[in-house]
């Protein structure tokens, strides 16, 4: 399909979607982002980025950024772990999400593309035959919970016939990373963690500019109706800090804390964050999220059908850890 389109974009300037509308721009679209403080979003605008000002659970403002386009990006949402406002990932991640289908299904758009996660899935040890079914818990943290809820009513919204592509990004890591994956590194590179896990999770990783490659690809050629996983290179938590750090010229953690002790010491210094108003390395939910549960899946259809090909840990993370180290 040719440059030149009218793209709606939410939660673009966060990390990925930030980056979404780099790419955007540079294959010569015209996009219209949905933000809550214009000046945030300076950059997008001196590049001729029309901003509509407004939340994500604001269905004018929804309007005003739909109207005429041919494709839509949803990727607004709260992405973190640890000590959080439940209120506010329940507002934006499910609450928003419904807003956002509802909004395009009234203003007829003719492609939208809903950026879930491979957190919103089942583990490897419960999934169901539908690997891209919403996991329906126990969740180790609200943000699994709530992008779990998401995930279900973009796929109801599918069944219904709205014309929606799902991409379900893995853990994304690179330079400007703000979430829970970004503080992993530059922890890492600082040498700022306590330790490690016994048994840690085993997660997928991917870099930021094939995710973007992906959401690219999704709103070209992207069927209606579909769930793309995106996959990377999996390792283990405790593999992925190793690499993290040998990179950096650090020794990763040599202590190992069994899980049981790890989640009482999460569980305290939450209490003492709270009260403190101040974040420490290990949360509870950090923890129940890094131990254990095997979160790799089959991304053939991504590979096949969006030509998706994650480059290599040992290739993006050097420009990562370089961030890291000047952050």
């Amino acid at each position: 399909m040719a440059g030149g389109r009218e793209v709606f974009v939410t939660g673009a300037t966060g990390f990925i979607g930030g980056r979404l509308a780099e790419r955007l721009l540079e294959r010569g679209d015209r996009l219209r982002c949905l933000v809550r403080t214009p000046s945030a979003a300076a950059h997008l605008e001196s590049r001729g980025v029309r901003l509509i000002e407004g939340d994500i659970m604001d269905p004018v403002a929804l309007e005003r950024g739909l109207d005429g386009v041919g494709l839509a990006y949803h990727l607004a949402a709260i992405y973190d772990i640890g000590v959080v406002d439940e209120a506010a990932l329940e507002r934006t991640n499910v609450d928003g999400t419904q807003t956002f289908l509802r909004a395009i299904e009234h203003a007829g758009t003719a492609l939208a593309v809903y950026v879930s996660t491979t957190a919103a899935l089942a583990p490897r040890a419960v999934r169901t035959e539908d690997a891209a079914a919403a996991w329906r818990g126990p969740f180790p943290s609200i943000y699994h919970r709530t992008k779990s809820q998401a995930h279900r009513t973009a796929r109801d919204a599918q069944e219904r016939g709205l014309p929606l592509v799902i991409v379900c990004p893995p853990s994304v890591y690179g330079p400007g990373d703000e979430g829970p994956t970004g503080r992993l590194v530059r922890s890492a590179v600082r040498g700022r963690l306590p330790g490690l896990l016994r048994d840690p999770a085993r997660f997928e990783y991917a870099y930021v500019d094939d995710v973007v490659q992906a959401l690219v690809a999704a709103g070209e050629r992207g069927r209606p109706g579909a769930t793309y996983i995106l996959g990377g290179e999996p390792v283990e938590l405790n593999g992925f800090v190793e690499r993290v750090a040998a990179v950096a010229g650090r020794s990763a953690p040599a202590l190992h804390f069994p899980t049981g002790m790890a989640l009482l010491g999460g569980r305290i210094l939450d209490r003492i964050g709270r009260a403190m108003g101040k974040r420490f390395v290990m949360t509870r939910e950090g923890v129940a999220s890094t131990a254990g549960h095997d979160w790799t899946h089959d991304d053939a259809r991504a590979s096949t059908e969006l030509g998706y090909e994650p480059r290599p840990l040992m290739e993006g993370l050097p420009p990562t850890v370089a961030w890291a180290q000047r952050a």
